[in-house]
């Protein structure tokens, strides 16, 4: 095996493992996000990540966030 083709499949490893903790953690995919965005709502400006994310913690930790 070569050293491209290894370092190739040591970024696929990591990818599916970040893909499964993100799925774990219950965070949203913000590629996904983003993708949907642009095919379903073209007129919308997506975020950027981090605006994506401090609105996500925002809704889920912030003082009008909804709880029991």
């Amino acid at each position: 095996m070569t050293f491209q083709a290894a370092w190739k499949w040591v970024k696929d490893i990591f990818q599916i493992l970040l893909y499964i903790g993100k799925g774990i953690s219950n965070l949203p995919d913000y590629q996904a996000y983003v993708k949907h965005l642009k095919e379903n709502h073209p007129d919308l400006t997506p975020p950027t990540e981090k605006e994506f994310f401090a609105e996500l913690l925002e809704n889920k930790y912030g003082a009008n966030a909804k709880r029991c």
